[in-house]
């Protein structure tokens, strides 16, 4: 049975490959020396190997017409496609935890909603504590938590722990300050008591998702007027061929995403309220996160990307001094319990 019908596909193979669009039904025939009805056997026969083959009258004569379904070279596969891969990443920034004016209660938000909506991976883009500014002479009266015990302490029991929940991140200029003070890192002190903290590099970071490559950037300086304009330049520095997929800016506390170079770029606002010292120079503080789907084929290409920015208004802001600090408790889920 295996023999005949190796044969019979050979035979296909061999007929399939002589036809041609728009060739009368008779040329073949005499080359073939074949009847009528032995033709619509071959027909037949074509289809069940999966050539379809049909007979179409154009103008008197009948000629064969080979339907082969041809997908346009631009086309891409449709976003339920199974061929592709669905990752859900939520991306936050800035919390600068120590400062008067941090939000925890809307990080809590952000993490309670992203465990609603089934996401287990959390970017966090730097400037996790507020640090310690000694050339800033105000900084003390501008913090409640003061030095690195009791700043990277605070993050250690109050940030947000959730089952199956990872939170990457990379330390900022803020974070950095502990460090260049005394030679505490605060990176080393989270990650050793939280499991589901994992520390990336400082000042940038990069990570993979099913072969997405993903960096964390938290530059230095001030922002420019256009949102795009360092990004862009950030962009181009990068050599073609190592460029990320995905770029994720903290630090302006800004927020904008764009695509540039075939690098999805994402300023990360902040989820901390405006400062004194933001407040002095005049900088605009967006409050808020990204919420973002990626789709990627089995290559790390990008397919569809869709992010989502969640903006918080002047009424989701505790600016009432230490109204969030007192009142806030940890976001804690155990398997599936609050």
């Amino acid at each position: 049975m295996e023999e005949k019908k190796n044969t019979e596909l050979s035979f296909v193979n061999k007929i399939y490959k002589y036809m041609r669009n728009d060739m009368s039904i008779e040329t073949f025939m005499d080359k073939f020396n074949v009847s009528e009805s032995e033709l619509t056997g071959i027909i037949e026969l074509c289809r069940i190997y999966g050539k379809d083959v049909s007979i179409e009258k154009k103008g008197d004569t009948l000629v064969f017409k080979k339907n082969i379904k041809r997908n346009p070279a631009t086309s891409k596969p449709g976003i339920d496609s199974p061929k592709l891969h669905h990752n859900q990443i939520c991306a936050i920034s800035d919390t600068h935890f120590g400062n008067i004016h941090n939000q925890l209660h809307l990080v809590n938000e952000i993490y309670e909603e992203a465990y609603n909506r089934g996401i287990t991976t959390v970017l966090h883009v730097g400037d996790l504590v507020d640090g310690n500014y000694p050339n800033r002479p105000e900084n003390p009266r501008q913090q409640f938590l003061h030095g690195f015990d009791e700043q990277a302490g605070y993050v250690v029991d109050m940030y947000p722990e959730i089952d199956g929940m990872t939170t990457y991140y990379i330390l900022g200029s803020h974070d950095e300050t502990h460090y260049k003070n005394g030679q505490a890192t605060v990176n080393n002190w989270i990650s050793r008591c939280r499991k589901d903290m994992i520390y990336l590099g400082q000042d940038t970071g990069e990570m993979n998702i099913d072969k997405v490559k993903i960096v964390l950037d938290h530059p230095g300086g001030g922002s420019s007027q256009a949102l795009s304009y360092k990004p862009q330049k950030r962009i181009e520095m990068l050599e073609s061929h190592n460029k990320p997929k995905i770029l994720l800016i903290g630090h302006y506390h800004k927020s904008y995403a764009f695509s540039y170079r075939n690098v999805q770029c994402i300023l990360v606002p902040a989820l901390c309220d405006k400062t004194q010292f933001q407040q002095k120079q005049g900088l605009y503080n967006a409050l808020g996160a990204y919420f973002i789907d990626v789709y990627s084929d089995k290559y790390g290409n990008i397919q569809y990307f869709i992010p989502e920015e969640i903006s918080f208004k002047k009424e989701d802001i505790w600016d009432e001094v230490g109204k969030d600090r007192k009142k806030v408790k940890k976001l804690e889920i155990k398997q599936g319990k609050y």
